[in-house]
């Protein structure tokens, strides 16, 4: 089997970024959209706990889960429709955009639970490797260090190994892990070098534009302090309305871009190594 460009595949977000902009900006503003449209569903799932609750800790306690769990897999939700629309765009360029190749169909379903179920997984063994590598600690420091260089090794590899079901679920109309594995033996080095590769690019605008946000936030706030706001911390929007916004909108923004940038090389490797098969298959 021949070989195929690791540097090539890692710049492919660039290149989504570039060519197809109009898309790209479509994208991002679904997800403000999409975004403020949880918020509100989070808060009418609040008030109506609230309105249940027998108690006042009772009551925070089932906003908390029921805002939680609306934003977090909501909004996970909405960044795999929009990793959905991609691979429809790149994979199945036959078929009509519509609203920037965004759906709702059971593409979106069975992509949605093989993530879910990849994240399940590596969590448990996560889970597991830090149980078992504490119990090496007890017993001997140096086989603990050995213990964690090799959990470690087997995580990258396992995460390799399984980088590409996410285009092949797609592709193919199924679960797409074992499509994943046959394609990635002996890619190993290659498919490493292209995620290191996308990786610290992607690091690298990342700092270029938490900057420039930061000093947006400073400029909004008459420049009283050049630190950036906190989404996380609830008195930031009391104190520094204007800032947390941007901050806010800022992120929701971006969070599209960075996506294309992380997760485009997959795609590319994915269509590189089954033409590649395919060549093989045919000679």
């Amino acid at each position: 089997m021949g070989a195929f460009s690791a540097s090539d595949a890692a710049l492919e977000g660039f290149q989504v970024v570039r060519t197809r902009w109009r898309l790209v900006l479509g994208w991002c503003l679904f997800s403000v959209v999409s975004f403020v449209a949880l918020v509100i569903l989070a808060v009418i799932g609040i008030v109506i706990a609230a309105l249940a609750a027998r108690s006042q800790d009772q009551a925070n306690l089932m906003g908390a889960v029921i805002g939680g769990t609306v934003l977090g897999l909501g909004g996970a939700a909405v960044q795999w429709v929009v990793l959905a629309a991609l691979y429809r765009m790149e994979l199945r360029p036959a078929a009509p955009p519509g609203l920037y190749y965004l759906r709702f169909s059971r593409d979106e379903l069975r992509l949605f639970g093989l993530y879910l179920t990849v994240i399940v997984v590596f969590v448990l063994l996560m889970t597991l490797g830090a149980m078992l590598l504490r119990g090496l600690e007890q017993i001997s420091g140096p086989a603990a260090a050995v213990g964690t260089a090799v959990f470690v090794v087997l995580v990258i590899w396992l995460v390799i190994r399984t980088s590409l079901a996410g285009p092949a679920n797609f592709a193919l109309g199924r679960f797409g892990l074992a499509d994943s594995w046959r394609l990635t033996k002996g890619r190993f080095w290659a498919l490493f070098g292209m995620i290191a590769m996308a990786l610290c690019l992607l690091v690298l605008i990342a700092v270029v534009l938490f900057i420039v946000t930061a000093l947006i936030q400073a400029a909004i706030g008459g420049f009283h302090t050049l630190a950036p706001v906190s989404l996380s911390d609830p008195q930031a929007f009391a104190e520094r309305p204007g800032a947390y916004v941007f901050a806010l909108i800022a992120e929701l923004v971006v969070a599209p871009v960075y996506m294309l940038i992380a997760q485009a090389p997959f795609l590319a490797a994915y269509k590189a190594l089954t033409a590649l098969e395919a060549e093989g298959e045919a000679a």
